[in-house]
């Protein structure tokens, strides 16, 4: 997967690179939420909807590295906000990618082991099975209080206000 590149004049202002990177964190995050969501909605999601959960996990981990590094243009308050929401649909979406990639690997090994070792590896890949099972449903839960709370508009709009003006040379 090809990181995001940033071609910033040499006179770029903070507050503008802030915005893009942050917007661009935010924007893989939210334009994967859709197919996730899919994938979500049943026990055994598509390639399509497993790899739109690992894009919205990287815009999440994108948006929360830029937030470290662009975070002194929020106010505390809503830095801290923002990064302890972001935080916590990271974790949930990585739990259940965690456990996608684990059930691949594991879903390809019985074929190529001794029948014992071949159950083994069974009982695991069902063990794992449900824990995806409760983490997907707990990331259901995640996705929909964000949806509830509507996080885009708010992430939006405090990204418009902080970067309207020069907070950050302030601080």
């Amino acid at each position: 997967m090809a990181k995001p590149t940033y071609d910033f004049p040499v006179n770029a202002r903070f507050e503008d690179a802030a915005r893009s990177v942050l917007r661009s964190g935010f924007k893989k995050m939210i334009d994967n939420l859709d197919g996730t969501r899919a994938g979500l909605d049943k026990s055994v999601a598509t390639p399509d909807e497993v790899e739109a959960l690992h894009d919205m996990r990287v815009g999440s981990r994108r948006l929360r590295a830029a937030l470290a590094v662009f975070g002194r243009l929020f106010s505390e308050g809503q830095f801290k906000a923002l990064d302890k929401e972001v935080g916590r649909i990271t974790d949930a979406l990585g739990a259940v990618r965690d456990l996608d990639v684990q059930l691949e690997s594991l879903s390809a090994l019985p074929a190529t082991l001794p029948a014992n070792e071949a159950y083994g590896v069974g009982r695991l890949f069902a063990r794992q099975t449900k824990r995806r099972d409760r983490e997907r449903k707990a990331l259901i839960i995640v996705l929909d209080e964000m949806q509830k709370d509507r996080f885009d508009r708010r992430f939006k709009r405090l990204l418009a206000e902080a970067t309207s003006h020069s907070k950050g040379e302030a601080k």
